[in-house]
């Protein structure tokens, strides 16, 4: 079914939030540098980098589903007492990452994303977030940046975390029930974006920003883009 309308290569686009459109970065950074100062971590940053990367994301605590920022805090808390820190750490977490997801609802759109996005308006082609982030957040985000998506999922929606496929398939009903070789999906992170959409059957244009080797054991993408500026005529062409 793909370019059956209007002589475009694809109907839709989906699209990640932090890292392929909201650039984190800075917030993160802050973040993270504060948590090494207070607990006199910095000479294990690297150790507590990769443990928290370890437990973040996983959207479980036991069987039950929990929201980003609650996985976030109860990850925060378990890396800060395997480390050895001590105290409440519980209010330190909700300290810290509340003001960190606050922040993060205003920070910036990296520099080419308003330009593509009104490209995909020009072109009449239908775009979507897609997101592991709390619904909240999500709607913040868009509110204050004046986005105008066709559909907004995000994971508490959905009860779900990339790459689990309903996520995928709730923005393909929701964009009218399009079909996923119809819809072409763009992200930066290799697990959630690229072998998600790919296992949901999307084509995937992986946003590579910063010149990283994509991982040669997980599906590969369609594309590989430095930014997303090429996403409209990859919609209209399907040619990089």
């Amino acid at each position: 079914m793909r370019g059956s309308d209007h002589g475009r290569h694809y109907q839709a686009v989906t699209l990640d939030l932090f890292g392929t459109l909201l650039d984190f970065r800075t917030v993160f950074n802050l973040t993270l540098e504060r948590i090494l100062t207070d607990h006199d971590l910095v000479e294990k940053a690297q150790v507590f980098r990769d443990k928290w990367r370890e437990f973040t994301f996983k959207g479980l605590q036991g069987s039950e589903f929990i929201t980003v920022q609650e996985d976030f805090k109860v990850s925060l808390v378990w890396v800060l007492q395997e480390l050895g820190v001590e105290g409440d750490l519980r209010n330190y977490a909700d300290e810290v990452l509340d003001g960190m997801f606050n922040t993060l609802r205003t920070a910036d759109l990296f520099p080419e994303v308003a330009d593509v996005l009104s490209s995909l308006d020009s072109a009449g082609v239908p775009w979507g977030i897609i997101s592991n982030v709390d619904e909240e957040d999500l709607q913040a985000v868009v509110a204050h940046h004046g986005l105008r998506p066709s559909v907004t999922v995000s994971s508490e929606r959905v009860v779900s975390y990339k790459p689990e496929p309903i996520i995928f398939e709730t923005a393909l009903l929701e964009m009218g029930g399009l079909e996923p070789d119809q819809v072409l999906h763009s992200g930066d992170t290799p697990v959630a974006d690229v072998a998600g959409a790919s296992a949901a059957g999307l084509d995937v244009a992986w946003l590579n920003r910063y010149m990283v080797s994509y991982p040669q054991d997980l599906p590969q993408p369609t594309f590989e883009l430095p930014d997303l500026s090429p996403l409209t005529r990859l919609v209209l062409e399907g040619k990089s």
